[in-house]
């Protein structure tokens, strides 16, 4: 009996993994929707569109470097913060980024690039609430956050506004670039993930026998 149980568990994590890897892909996916459109999404593309233009690389690439800095500043404030779905969610976000500026058409023309990016974001946003449903190891951004409250005590929502600040600067200064676009992606994102999550709820997918 003991052993049909410990198959269950083993079953499930590895249920959760895969949602995990999934909700990167599609995290990484939405990331080129919205880069193609030439609008910058979020501050975290940003970075990315930054480090890629600095350092000459693939913007996939970028955002894995951009991540293992994370890790490794997680890793002084408080390495608890880390798990196996901050090893493996990078890496399937930098696949799903990729893969995406490789088929994925750009298109720069207004209003259009603002509508694709509105779609880009709600795929970001899915992305990013299979990650948090899979619950198994925290994003790299989201385990600097914690690591920050771990050290500093202060309320996430102003540790991210912060970061978000940071990212967004450092980028624009390694050659990203903002635009009101990236406003936008800062102030609805959070709420459509919100929704995705409540949805993804619902399903009972990961409900405990």
């Amino acid at each position: 009996m003991d052993s049909k149980i410990f198959m269950k568990d083993k079953d499930k994590a590895l249920f959760r993994i895969l949602l995990l890897c999934l909700g990167n892909l599609i995290l990484g996916l939405g990331n080129a929707v919205c880069l193609q459109t030439g609008l910058g999404a979020d501050a975290l593309n940003v970075l990315y569109q930054g480090t890629a233009a600095f350092l000459d690389l693939p913007t996939g690439t970028a955002s894995l470097v951009v991540s293992g800095v994370m890790v490794a500043a997680t890793c002084f404030l408080d390495i608890r913060q880390l798990g196996i779905g901050t090893i493996l969610a990078p890496f399937a976000c930098s696949f799903g980024i990729d893969a995406g500026m490789a088929v994925i058409p750009a298109c720069v023309w207004f209003p259009a690039n603002y509508g694709i990016m509105l779609l880009g974001l709600c795929i970001i946003a899915f992305g990013l609430a299979l990650g948090i449903y899979a619950d198994c190891g925290k994003s790299s951004y989201d385990a600097l956050i914690y690591g920050v409250i771990y050290r500093t005590k202060w309320k996430y929502h102003r540790i991210r506004w912060g970061l978000d600040l940071l990212f967004l600067v450092t980028g624009v200064l390694l050659g990203g670039r903002m635009t009101p676009a990236t406003v936008i992606a800062v102030v609805v994102t959070g709420k459509i993930v919100t929704g995705f999550l409540h949805l993804l709820n619902k399903t009972n997918m990961l409900k405990n026998e």
